[in-house]
């Protein structure tokens, strides 16, 4: 294992635990405001925020406290490592080429359809 692929996966658990705790705050103040306690209790909102902390934590130790998931991990970021792009010219052929096939399937679809519009109509007529 490389040692930047274990600082990259503690920077992925930051932001799991941000992201997280950013969802469960904002879920947590809905539901003051919903139930009516943001308004009721001057507390509410530093339990909301202290709890969203607590639960983004919390599910993070959950997410990072496996031996198993963390080497899991660590080799999905290996793997990640040997991915390669197309270079430019690659990605506009590549892109042009599914362009005209789809292009190509659309006139024969509209060619089916018509078809199909005309003989239905000559039935129903």
């Amino acid at each position: 294992m490389n040692k930047d692929d274990s600082y990259w996966l503690k920077v992925s658990y930051v932001l799991f635990w941000a992201i997280t705790g950013y969802t469960f705050w904002k879920a947590l103040g809905t539901l003051g405001i919903q139930t009516g306690w943001s308004d009721r209790y001057d507390w509410y909102s530093i339990a909301a925020t202290v709890g969203a902390v607590g639960l983004g934590l919390g599910a993070t130790y959950l997410i990072g406290k496996s031996k198993e998931r963390h080497d899991y991990f660590l080799a999905a970021i290996q793997e990640l490592r040997k991915v390669t792009w197309p270079s430019m010219p690659d990605t506009r052929r590549m892109t042009l080429i599914v362009c005209v096939v789809v292009g190509i399937f659309a006139v024969i679809l509209a060619v089916f359809d018509l078809v199909w519009a005309k003989i239905l109509g000559l039935l129903i007529a």
